[in-house]
């Protein structure tokens, strides 16, 4: 396991249980490395925290739509 891996995963509990805060974007961005590296429980569970983000237009345009 990659120490990137690692600290992605830990950021990623974080902000599911609300001890940490990320804007949209850090959102999408983590949930593709988790998804790169296999971890599709915990990006599935960023993918629903995304959604309920309601991104701006903007913030679309630069990461993508939640899907």
């Amino acid at each position: 396991m990659s120490l990137q891996l690692v600290v992605a995963r830990g950021t990623a509990r974080s902000l599911l249980s609300g001890n940490a805060a990320a804007d949209y974007g850090d959102v999408i961005l983590l949930r593709r490395l988790l998804l790169a590296e296999g971890d599709h429980l915990l990006a599935a569970d960023l993918l629903l925290m995304a959604i309920a983000m309601n991104p701006t237009p903007a913030e679309i345009a630069a990461f993508g739509q939640a899907r």
